[in-house]
């Protein structure tokens, strides 16, 4: 039986595995589409930012910060991923 930490890493993994390849397909469908609801419902998107943080230590200062945008298609390969992961027997 897969530990807590285990299962957190393949969730991890999961997500941010089918929000990026999702994203990606989503966009090429947005290309690729002529104009139509369809293609509206494909490409419409959220996105969701954390602000930077910058960190001013005298010799030199860090910022961090990043922006999660996703789609439906992105969202559709979340499950899809998940499931074949549970299909293949990797995640239990």
């Amino acid at each position: 039986m897969p530990s807590t930490g285990r299962k957190l890493g393949y969730l991890t993994l999961v997500l941010l595995l089918g929000l990026l390849l999702g994203s990606v397909v989503g966009e090429i469908l947005g290309f690729l589409l002529p104009d139509s609801p369809v293609k509206t419902v494909f490409v419409l998107g959220f996105t969701y930012e954390f602000p930077p943080a910058t960190l001013n230590l005298i010799v030199f200062s860090l910022t961090f910060g990043f922006t999660i945008k996703a789609n439906v298609v992105s969202v559709l390969f979340v499950f899809l991923l998940a499931h074949l992961l549970k299909w293949f027997n990797i995640v239990r």
